[in-house]
């Protein structure tokens, strides 16, 4: 039985140890990974169905999707008065201590509104 999932974000691409196949993985809204498998030789047949929905955008024009960190690190800078964030190990993010502070607490009033919505249904 084949299913449809709405994929919120591109994880992850890559190619097979054969190099046959190359693998795309997105997240959906519930945190799951899909990975999917095409032949290589499909890649070519992909390029002008991409370019017709893409509509023309330049990436500075186009939509913004969300990225969603797999990890995460918060630490802080010896030499100078700076908290530092990195998501998925990535070049940190220097802040100082009143932005750092700033951040921390609307993280935490956006987490609390969060808590509250519903889960979206499931169709």
């Amino acid at each position: 039985m084949m299913s449809t999932i709405t994929a919120q974000t591109l994880v992850e691409t890559g190619v097979t140890d054969d190099r046959h196949h190359f693998e795309l993985t997105f997240v959906d809204a519930h945190g799951e990974k899909h990975t999917i498998s095409i032949p290589s030789r499909m890649a070519v047949d992909l390029i002008p169905v991409l370019e017709s929905l893409a509509g023309g955008c330049s990436e500075a024009s186009g939509p913004d999707f969300t990225r969603i960190p797999r990890e995460f690190e918060v630490g802080y800078a010896v030499a100078e008065r700076m908290v530092l964030i990195r998501f998925d190990g990535e070049a940190p993010y220097g802040l100082g201590a009143e932005v750092a502070e700033a951040l921390g607490r609307e993280l935490q009033e956006q987490s609390d509104r969060v808590a509250l919505f519903r889960r979206p249904a499931l169709h």
